[in-house]
């Protein structure tokens, strides 16, 4: 059996439900790989063979330690057996679905490939206060930050379109760098000489916020969840 772990959802993200409702440490411990944010959103998280990085508003990104912190949404894994290597001489953001040859669409997938980018642009999610703006408002303001010339990893999460509002439907994916400095959500990419896997899951495994009264009275409206999260996405 093949899992991928998720504490929240994405719809509770889209709808400014941003406190954090479980720590890091129970990230960790159903996972060494992943993505997700910190309490009150702030900034971009990378899970790389079971360390968590912060990327934060300034574009600073830093090895978090303190794993009593909270996440409000985040998804770890361990290596899975059905996995498959991964090996492109160029890629680039508008390119994504050349991957998709590698996966299933009609299960969830992570991602890991190391490599050249010869352009990368990410975005950061800056830490907010309340009463919480919607995401579609947070990421109207998020800083961006590009860079040229950098060594990283890809690493994120294919999400069936039938799991849209638990998970983005799509690649969501987010950028570390080799010497562990720049980091964030990607929004576009030029890269070559990529390698690494592709993992794919049987089993999704959601830990919902049962103890968070704001989660608990939410009244979800998926009507128009997936236009939500493409124009958030920036797709």
């Amino acid at each position: 059996m093949a899992t991928i772990f998720q504490h929240g959802t994405l719809e509770l993200i889209m709808n400014g439900l941003y406190d954090g409702t479980t720590s890091l440490a129970t990230i960790l411990d159903n996972g060494d790989f992943g993505i997700g944010t910190l309490d009150r959103l702030n900034g971009e998280l990378t899970i790389m063979n079971g360390k968590v990085y912060q990327t934060n508003a300034g574009g600073i990104t830093q090895e978090i330690r303190k794993l009593e912190l909270t996440t409000p949404f985040s998804s770890s894994h361990f290596e899975a057996s059905n996995n498959r290597f991964v090996q492109e001489p160029k890629l680039s953001f508008s390119g994504l679905e050349t991957l998709n040859h590698y996966v299933s669409q009609n299960v969830p997938n992570s991602l890991r490939l190391n490599g050249f980018f010869k352009s990368l642009k990410v975005r950061v999610a800056p830490k907010q206060a309340r009463p919480y703006p919607d995401f579609l408002s947070v990421s109207a303001e998020q800083p961006t930050f590009e860079y040229q010339n950098v060594e990283g990893t890809l690493i994120g999460d294919f999400g069936p379109d039938i799991y849209t509002g638990v998970m983005a439907n799509g690649w969501h994916l987010h950028f570390l760098s080799n010497d562990f400095t720049i980091g964030g959500h990607v929004l576009d990419f030029s890269a070559e000489h990529l390698s690494g896997t592709v993992d794919t899951f049987d089993t999704v495994k959601v830990s919902m916020p049962i103890h968070n009264d704001s989660f608990m009275s939410h009244k979800s409206n998926i009507s128009d969840i997936r236009q939500a999260i493409a124009k958030a996405e920036g797709e």
